[in-house]
């Protein structure tokens, strides 16, 4: 695909024009359905944890060609329709995808003792260490959906060598802001939203036998019904947070992105409805000069939705095709460029 492409407007299908239908059709519908036949590989962890990698190698794939680690979001797992989506069309071109799942997740339940969270980037370096000797001489880019693009943000931001690993990256719809994100399920109607993840995170615990332990934290009194709550009885003291406060404080990428040093689009809707779009305006200030990193927000688009009326691309899942445009072009830097002249802004597209 060639660099000098610049990406179309997002306008949504006529059906979806609503951010909560954008963003439950986005997540929970897939029309990809095609079998399992990824190689499972297992990471061992630094505190001996294990996560798992599912490889998804195709055919006419040779060491050198391009490779992609994709990180899923918050409840998700390398079976999440996003996932399976984005690895189908980037092994249609010859790109080898893995898909991780994050501790605890997926194929890894029962696998770790500590819980995934935003601050887990030295997971990802782990998993990229074990990919780069898997692959060598391939260059290697990273996309993360969600929670999973803030780990991404953080990872770039924070951890220096891994500009060495990793030739580009994309993100979307992350969390820059964790406190902001979270306080936004405490509004009316967005206690479906809440129940779902807090729901599904409770499931992924007890589901493991390695956090027997700490099960009393989420029953009975301390049955935790809010992710505030959630964070606060759980994920912080088991991952070394002295509160939620403490861990969103910490692990928020918003201030630290101008050290990202590694060519790095994030994507995201000012209608998101589980993160407010005036997170993003600290994000906006301190990018507006800045080289490496790109903010491209559109006026719609919902949570992981981004289901696009008819367009040039081939099916309606506009993000999948910007996705796979940013990762195959010859160079992230012209593109991001062109994306920036195009919008007559250093940051903001409006569709």
């Amino acid at each position: 695909m060639k660099s000098d492409l610049v990406f179309p407007p997002f306008v949504p299908h006529r059906l979806y024009k609503n951010p909560h239908l954008q963003t439950i059709v986005g997540q929970f519908h897939s029309r990809v359905k095609t079998p399992y036949q990824a190689e499972q590989h297992s990471c061992r962890l630094p505190d001996s944890d294990l996560l798992i990698l599912h490889d998804d190698c195709p055919g006419p794939w040779k060491p050198g060609d391009r490779v992609v680690i994709l990180l899923h979001g918050l409840s998700g797992c390398h079976q999440s329709s996003y996932m399976i989506r984005l690895a189908h069309k980037l092994n249609a071109r010859g790109v080898r995808v893995f898909r991780m799942d994050l501790r605890g997740c997926g194929a890894g339940t029962g696998l770790a003792k500590s819980p995934y969270h935003a601050g887990s980037f030295h997971d990802l370096q782990v998993a990229l260490e074990q990919i780069e000797f898997m692959c060598p001489r391939s260059p290697i880019g990273v996309v993360g959906f969600s929670l999973g693009g803030t780990i991404t943000l953080n990872y770039l931001a924070r951890h220096k060598p891994g500009s060495e690993l990793v030739d580009r990256a994309l993100v979307l719809n992350p969390p820059l802001r964790l406190a902001e994100s979270v306080q936004v399920f405490g509004k009316p109607l967005f206690g479906r939203y809440q129940r779902h993840f807090v729901t599904n995170l409770i499931k992924q615990i007890r589901k493991s036998h390695q956090y027997q332990e700490h099960t009393h934290k989420i029953t009975g009194a301390n049955y935790p019904r809010t992710l505030l709550e959630f964070d606060d009885q759980f994920t912080a003291p088991l991952a070394g947070f002295e509160s939620a406060e403490d861990y969103y404080n910490r692990c928020s990428p918003c201030d630290v992105l101008p050290e990202i040093s590694v060519p790095t689009l994030i994507i995201s809707a000012k209608d998101d409805p589980l993160i407010p779009f005036e997170s993003y305006q600290p994000a906006i200030e301190k990018l507006a000069n800045h080289d490496k990193v790109t903010l491209y927000l559109t006026e719609q688009g919902g949570h992981l939705g981004f289901i696009a009326g008819p367009s040039s691309d081939p099916d309606p899942r506009w993000s999948d095709w910007r996705i796979v445009q940013w990762l195959m072009s010859d160079s992230p830097e012209a593109l991001a460029s062109q994306i920036r002249e195009q919008t007559h802004s250093s940051l903001i597209q409006t569709a």
